[in-house]
């Protein structure tokens, strides 16, 4: 089922993408691959949770963030790296890599769970989930700008930046599952709401 979720949106997706400008396109490149690297955490996961005999909540709080931070953060390092450090551009580029992300991964546990959701369920995965996902991969975009021209800080730097953001996700869902959820529920959009302000500014 993941796959044909994955193939009904990238592909309407894709043919968009020679109308647009270059940055636009960048933009929906990233979400495009954000989405397909959901579909690689959850082959991963399933393969993990399986040989450690995990429950799903387990997962959540424990092999699930390290892996889905890697893989959205390999766009994002091999832009800022090889191709632009333009720190504007890579933030923006690191958000869309982690919605793209949300968006398929809410898509797949509305149709796992379609039985148990509502319109509620929806505004919060919207919202708060998929806000909790750009942000972690921006922690990493924001970093890397700096940590990148830092020879001696390149290698400790870049795994500081991962595990902040793996620490991010995992505090998001033990709470999420916890009598704290709201907790869970208005951390990104305050972290959300204070990068905005922040940029305002400067």
């Amino acid at each position: 089922m993941v796959y044909i979720l994955m193939i009904c949106m990238v592909v309407p997706l894709l043919l968009l993408i020679p109308m647009l400008e270059k940055q636009s396109r960048l933009l929906l490149g990233f979400v495009l691959g954000g989405m397909v690297l959901a579909v690689c955490a959850y082959e991963i996961n399933s393969v993990v949770c399986a040989l450690f005999s995990l429950s799903g909540p387990e997962l959540s709080i424990t092999a699930a963030p390290i892996v889905e931070e890697i893989l959205k953060a390999l766009p994002v390092l091999f832009f800022a790296l090889f191709v632009s450090d333009d720190r504007k551009l890579v933030l923006q580029l690191a958000m869309a890599s982690g919605i793209g992300f949300a968006i398929l991964e809410n898509a797949f546990l509305l149709i796992t769970y379609v039985d148990q959701v509502d319109i509620v369920w929806a505004v919060v995965r919207g919202i708060s989930t998929s806000l909790s996902h750009g942000i972690c991969t921006m922690i990493v975009g924001n970093g890397i700008v700096y940590v990148r021209k830092q020879k001696k800080l390149f290698y400790t730097g870049t795994f500081a930046l991962l595990t902040a953001s793996m620490t991010l996700h995992a505090i998001f869902n033990l709470l999420i599952q916890s009598s704290y959820d709201y907790i869970a529920l208005a951390l990104p959009i305050v972290l959300y709401l204070l990068y905005w302000v922040t940029k305002l500014r400067l």
